[in-house]
């Protein structure tokens, strides 16, 4: 893609963008999704099979579980978005990337998946409390039970699309320390891009209905699809904010130009 189209394009042309990119390759991807969904279920069922009981033991075990299962996912999740990275700015892209944030488990990328690991944990602390401390007996309280659950995780929704950059700023910048990251990833992702990256999301949830409707065999495409457009995204964002600080640049030495 030329600078100049990079620049302009809407999420109707990101996703076209996608689909070009994905026709007539998309085994490696389906494998990739594959995967993506196998690791997911397993620590679904994982967590699952953490809640011992009801009291104060138990509870404690299934928040040091789930700090532990959610940084081994974000790791999974860094590899995978290496992958869809690579395969959106080569020509071809290792699927083993997707086993990245093992093999060359840094700092910064443990650090990451930790801190959004907390902050799920603090924003599902109210239901974790409610649910293990509290009778949940009668149709009330498992409603409020529910809206304290959708709560948290719409919030926590929020904030981790505010950071939907960070782990392909970690994939371009592997040496670069986490502050940096995280201020790079604020810069990129301002009020406007957020709520386009939101709209982006929110155009394919018809298509993941289609796909859970083909009993699941559907989203072998959908997410590739998906993630493929998230990468582009990613690209379109980091080309808009380098045209920025030209544009900055050039205005700061037309106006000192004796610097």
């Amino acid at each position: 893609m030329s600078e100049s189209k990079i620049l302009s394009l809407s999420n109707r042309e990101i996703r076209a963008y996608a689909r070009e990119r994905l026709l007539g390759n998309m085994l490696i991807p389906c494998i990739v999704t594959f995967f993506f969904f196998s690791a997911r279920h397993t620590f679904e069922m994982l967590m699952q099979l953490g809640v011992l009981g009801r009291d104060a033991f138990s509870f404690f075990f299934y928040i040091a579980l789930f700090l532990v299962i959610n940084t081994i996912w974000g790791l999974i999740r860094y590899g995978i978005t290496r992958y869809y990275l690579s395969f959106v700015t080569l020509k071809k892209a290792n699927p083993l990337n997707v086993f990245a944030g093992f093999m060359q488990s840094t700092e910064v990328i443990i650090t990451s998946s930790l801190i959004l690991s907390f902050i799920s944990l603090i924003l599902e602390l109210p239901y974790l409390i409610y649910s293990f401390f509290f009778e949940v007996e009668t149709i009330n309280s498992l409603i409020i039970g529910l809206i304290i659950l959708f709560v948290g995780n719409i919030i926590y929704y929020l904030i981790e699309a505010y950071l939907a950059p960070l782990y392909f700023v970690i994939c371009d910048y592997p040496n670069m320390r986490l502050p940096m990251i995280i201020i790079m990833t604020l810069s990129l992702m301002n009020a406007k891009n957020f709520f386009k990256y939101i709209w982006l999301q929110i155009s394919f949830i018809p298509l993941y209905l289609l796909g859970f409707l083909s009993l699941g065999i559907g989203l072998l495409w959908v997410v590739p699809y998906a993630y493929t457009s998230y990468a582009y995204f990613y690209e379109n964002l980091c080309e808009s904010y380098l045209q920025k600080q030209k544009e900055s640049e050039s205005t700061v030495e037309e106006e000192n130009p004796e610097i």
